[in-house]
């Protein structure tokens, strides 16, 4: 059993922030598909909204190219500082706005 983490961050309409045990990313798209970076690269994501079925597709630049994955509790934590802080500084600039 392996334990997972996901929670997505709406920064504007059709994107968002996404944060994971081993790293964030950033996807922009409508509801059910979306184009998107992580640490793994780019990539691109269909899915039926709703149901929890969707289809991934990491783009490589070539077939036998494999990303790297190697992570770390200190990144995940990195990671978390910074999202909270960019959602901070919108939440700031969002306020400020009359």
């Amino acid at each position: 059993m392996s334990l997972r983490f996901r929670r997505r961050i709406r920064i504007l309409p059709g994107v968002h922030l996404n944060l994971g045990l081993h790293g964030i990313g950033l996807s922009v798209g409508p509801r059910g598909l979306h184009l998107g970076m992580n640490r793994r690269g780019m990539y691109t994501s269909a899915g039926i909204p709703g149901t929890g079925l969707y289809a991934l597709h990491h783009v490589r630049s070539s077939p036998g190219e494999h990303p790297s994955v190697e992570g770390n509790a200190a990144g995940f934590l990195l990671g978390v500082l910074v999202a909270v802080a960019v959602v901070a500084v919108l939440v700031v600039v969002a306020m400020s706005q009359p």
